[in-house]
């Protein structure tokens, strides 16, 4: 009876890992976790945790395994987890669904903890993997990771309020994602949220892009560069502020939908890498032109608004940094995160469990 019952668990497992796309196997190697360089460990809340426990509970059996190995290698082939269709009214269907949104295989009713094991384990990986991604391309944000306080320093204009209010709200979709996305209804109202705050980001960069246009072509007809100099400064913030708005919310709009239909996520990499270049393309010509009004201006009639002199040289410096990296046609390492990110998100993927439940992934790029 044990046999027939452990050949029923392994055709089981076998089966879903066929009809989900995934395999979990034995890993005999050695791997250097500690080389944070190399590997990074997945956090987990006690949720996720549970669920990777209730997974390794059942491997041995189902890999039929004489001894517990010391890791597992867990592959998806074709990038992020594919999830179990779930019902509005609770529970799950048999139905498991692929990348592209369409049915890829029927799982059976068999009431077997098992099965329960590798469903659990599909929504808390997704999750996970969700979670990882967003970290990776958050710390490239440096405008957008600064404090309230010190973004509110720099903000300015009718567009201040409404800026703060959807980057306040961006941060805390973001801070609360594991939580959220295990509530349905909270989740769906976010994904409604972060569609409006790409639309004021969109809005936004156009409003501090006219604003920055306008002062430059004021200080070239009028030559009042000491009290507009430091405006020219302050809008670059509020665009690069609202560039990284936009890009945060698109992200986290495609992972609180776990969309990651092959086409969709081509198209999200292409309108982001168009509209940042085109964005930037536009104030490279702004200070540009500002270089031009610092190199005629004239020193000693250069004052700020309290009539003090103005150091020439060191706003000439200034600017020069400005056009060099605005210049500089390579790709940066947040447009190099955010291609590693989204191509991770279809191409294979191998995370390495070890026999106390941690998730370790290989570093993007590594």
């Amino acid at each position: 009876m044990d046999n027939q019952t452990n050949s029923g668990e392994i055709n089981i497992f076998n089966f879903l890992k066929q009809a989900g796309n995934f395999d979990i196997a034995p890993y005999e190697g050695n791997i250097n976790f500690e080389d944070n360089s190399k590997y990074s460990k997945l956090e987990l809340n006690t949720a996720q945790k549970i669920h990777i426990n209730a997974l390794l509970q059942q491997l041995p059996s189902a890999v039929m395994a004489e001894k517990l190995p010391q890791m597992y290698t867990i592959t998806f082939p074709e990038g992020l987890p594919h999830t179990l269709m779930q019902l509005k009214n609770g529970g799950f269907s048999t139905s498991i669904i692929g990348i592209n949104g369409k049915i890829a295989g029927a799982a059976s009713l068999t009431p077997m903890v098992a099965e329960a094991a590798i469903l659990g384990f599909f929504t808390a990986m997704s999750v996970i993997t969700g979670q990882f991604f967003l970290f990776q391309i958050n710390k490239e944000l440096k405008k957008i990771n600064q404090s309230l306080d010190k973004i509110v320093e720099f903000l300015y204009g009718d567009k201040k309020a409404e800026l703060m209010s959807e980057v306040n709200f961006t941060k805390y979709v973001y801070q609360n994602y594991t939580s959220i996305m295990t509530h349905e209804q909270q989740r769906i109202a976010t994904i409604s949220g972060l569609q409006q705050a790409k639309k004021v980001a969109i809005k936004d960069v156009e409003f501090y892009m006219c604003d920055l246009e306008n002062t430059v072509n004021d200080m070239k007809e009028n030559w009042n560069i000491g009290t507009n100099i430091g405006h020219c400064y302050q809008s670059k913030d509020c665009l690069e502020l609202s560039m990284q708005l936009y890009i945060m919310s698109t992200l986290l709009e495609m992972y609180y939908s776990q969309n990651y239909d092959k086409n969709y996520i081509k198209y999200i990499e292409d309108e982001i890498c168009s509209y940042i270049r085109k964005s930037e393309k536009r104030m490279l010509k702004s200070f540009s032109s500002l270089q031009t009004v610092l190199d005629k201006a004239n020193p000693k009639k250069m004052k700020d608004k309290n009539g003090k002199m103005i150091d020439k040289d060191k706003l000439r410096e200034q600017c020069n940094k400005v056009v060099q990296i605005l210049e500089d046609e390579e790709e940066t390492p947040m447009q190099k995160s955010l291609h590693s990110i989204l191509q991770a998100a279809t191409k294979k993927t191998e995370y390495y469990l070890t026999n106390n439940g941690d998730v370790y992934s290989k570093v993007l790029n590594s």
